[in-house]
């Protein structure tokens, strides 16, 4: 180390760069930090949200599946009334039944 000669200056300028990356690679994960906290909340809010949503649209679409069944269930009891007619008509075509012809008097 005879020949080797250290300037302080240089070894002071090294020490301080290091020491300016240390604090500003901190101050970049501090930031990173915050910016997931951050992420995080809106992600949970909108979660919340589209929970919401959801439970809104199955509410709807239950009332209108209970409209549905009931427009159902009154085009069974047409159709057995068209059916209760149809056999009353096709009883006449056929003669079973006899129409009193001529009034009544009675």
């Amino acid at each position: 180390m005879k020949g080797i000669t250290l300037n302080y200056a240089l070894i002071f300028a090294v020490i301080l760069q290091a020491i300016g990356l240390i604090w500003y690679v901190s101050k970049l994960d501090s930031k990173v930090e915050t910016v997931y906290e951050f992420y995080q909340e809106e992600s949970q809010k909108s979660v919340v949200e589209t929970q919401v949503k959801m439970k809104f649209d199955l509410a709807l679409v239950m009332k209108e599946l209970q409209s549905i069944k009931e427009d159902i269930k009154e085009g069974k009891d047409k159709s057995k009334e068209i059916m209760a007619q149809h056999g009353k008509i096709f009883e006449l075509l056929q003669g079973k039944v006899k129409i009193p012809s001529g009034y009544n008097y009675q």
